[in-house]
């Protein structure tokens, strides 16, 4: 495991290195029905046209581009016929605020691996890409299961405008933190966004896999851990 000098600050990830749904299914449930409520659809046929919504935000990310709740409502109402903004409005909101039902958990380690980073005077940025669950929500959720409180600074794909690798949601963190690039780390589970960002910009990079282990062929990181308090160990503070 390599050890790194002169940290001053960790940013994160969120989905998948802090945090984890505890119910996808039953919040893509509510987004259903919500989706039926607006549309003479069939339960398959809502479905199927949610699951378009986020093919177009999945290949959207993967060319470093948002699209968020708001444009995968719009594509889902506009689809048959709808555009009148009020309703985009209403079904952008259950589409947000569904993840808020399902839940979600706080991945082990996490809240302890944070105090203990704060109690080292480390500063702590959270780096997230968003897709049904905006900014707003997300931190909500990051409240709720004790995170948010020992988080400095936030940046949410959906308020920077750029997702993971770009540049720009990475440079906001470290300004806002008040750090260089060499002297933060940044923690995530995806090669092509957090590690390949994170590097694009100078920072040092740990994988983690404790929740998602990342098989593709991109770049690894510096160090790989499977538990969050062995970023203690990274940074030679244990």
């Amino acid at each position: 495991m390599r050890r790194f000098e002169g940290i001053r600050a960790v940013t994160y990830d969120c989905w998948g290195t802090l945090l984890r749904d505890h119910d996808w299914e039953g919040a893509q449930a509510t987004r259903t029905s919500a989706l039926r409520r607006f549309l003479d659809l069939t339960e398959t046929e809502a479905q199927e046209l949610i699951e378009e919504a986020w093919a177009r935000h999945d290949e959207a990310w993967k060319q470093v581009e948002t699209f968020g709740a708001g444009r995968m409502a719009a594509y889902c109402l506009e689809a048959r016929g709808v555009f009148d903004d009020d309703q985009i409005s209403q079904l952008t909101k259950i589409f947000e605020e569904a993840s808020l039902d399902g839940g979600v958990d706080a991945v082990d380690g996490a809240v302890d691996t944070l105090k203990a980073l704060k109690a080292k005077n480390i500063r702590i940025g959270l780096v997230c890409d968003t897709g049904f669950s905006t900014g707003r929500i997300v931190r909500q959720m990051l409240e709720k299961v004790g995170l948010a409180e020992h988080i400095d600074v936030f940046c949410f794909s959906d308020e920077v405008g750029v997702p993971k690798p770009g540049h720009e949601i990475f440079d906001k963190a470290l300004a806002e933190l008040g750090v260089r690039p060499p002297e933060a780390v940044h923690v995530g589970d995806l090669k092509r966004t957090d590690i390949a960002g994170a590097h694009e910009v100078g920072m040092h990079a740990v994988r983690f896999v404790g929740v998602h282990n990342d098989q593709t062929d991109a770049k690894e990181a510096e160090s790989v851990i499977d538990r969050h308090e062995q970023i203690l160990e990274c940074l030679d503070l244990e």
